[in-house]
């Protein structure tokens, strides 16, 4: 059973004042969100890596598009319906029998008539599941529509966080290895943090806290070595103050576009898992717009775990 720390402490009013300290962040429960597909068995690889730690439980999650209700078409009979719903159970117990990881986790599959976003909805909600997992197509072209429909409406709908994995990630045996928090510092960083704290309490957990100056702000008489001085503290002021016991953490600003940028540092510190924030359900954060998440899904070799940064 994985034992992790980090939640959100406020012992004032002052919004300056909230501060990391610690208490237990599970993924209990699981819900993977599949349609057989070559990234749907990356998302459940990385689901099991997890829940293999977390001692979860997993639910499995298909929807088999309904029939769209039009008068001029032959009407469809029960047994049609029926036979197509029996095809979708049977590739869900071949793609679970795929998965050897699994067999050692309780699992419980879905198969029903529904859209995908509204029965992966449904399911989380009536199981108070703790992580979503979907897989991206991370297909070029149209940015707002290159992480793929249903995991965009899923990025915007799901109150728990949500682990995304590209057409470039492999299957991470230990996802707590090296985690990456890429933060803006102004409306996304105090509940990632809280995740990427508590998910680097693992032995031997590296934890690099990254913020990327992409403009740099010309104000007179400020030095860039004070800028840069500042956001370090910041940063530095997102782990608790006992974080040297349990992980390895590192803090990082850089210049650039962020994008590349939190590629770059990915690659560069190993990254097994990169946390980002979500400002609010209606959008993504300034910081990190649809175009530069898809950007990094698409090139990660590892998960992103996108985390609202509401307090909870």
């Amino acid at each position: 059973m994985l034992s992790v720390a980090g939640s959100i402490e406020n012992h004032t009013h002052n919004h300056q004042d909230v501060h990391l300290a610690t208490s237990n962040v599970r993924f209990s429960k699981i819900l993977v969100g599949t349609d057989f597909s070559k990234p749907a068995t990356q998302a459940l690889a990385a689901a099991v890596a997890i829940g293999q730690r977390c001692d979860s439980e997993v639910f499995l999650v298909n929807a088999v598009p309904p029939y769209v209700d039009n008068p001029e078409a032959f009407p469809v009979s029960p047994e049609v319906f029926q036979g197509t719903l029996d095809r979708a159970r049977e590739n869900m117990k071949e793609f679970i029998s795929h998965e050897p990881g699994l067999h050692r986790l309780r699992t419980k599959p879905t198969v029903a008539y529904a859209g995908a976003v509204e029965l992966i909805e449904q399911v989380a909600n009536n199981e108070k599941v703790d992580l979503i997992v979907v897989g991206s197509h991370g297909a070029s072209g149209i940015e707002r529509l290159a992480l793929g429909s249903v995991a965009e409406a899923i990025l915007r709908k799901a109150s728990c966080p949500v682990l995304v994995t590209g057409p470039n990630c492999y299957a991470e045996h230990h996802p707590f290895r090296s985690i990456l928090l890429a933060t803006d510092l102004e409306t996304t960083g105090l509940r990632p943090a809280q995740y990427a704290t508590a998910l680097a309490q693992h032995i031997d957990s590296q934890l690099t806290l990254l913020h990327v100056v992409e403009n740099i702000p010309r104000i007179p008489g400020l030095d860039s070595e004070v800028l840069e001085n500042s956001l370090r503290q910041k940063l530095q002021q997102l782990l608790p103050a006992h974080a040297d016991f349990f992980c390895i953490p590192k803090i990082r600003v850089e210049y650039g576009a962020p994008a590349q940028v939190i590629l770059d540092v990915a690659k560069s510190e190993l990254a097994s898992m990169v946390i980002v924030g979500l400002r609010h359900r209606a959008a993504l954060s300034d910081h990190l717009p649809w175009s530069t998440l898809s950007h990094i899904i698409r090139n990660l070799r590892c998960s992103v775990l996108v985390v609202r940064s509401h307090l909870a």
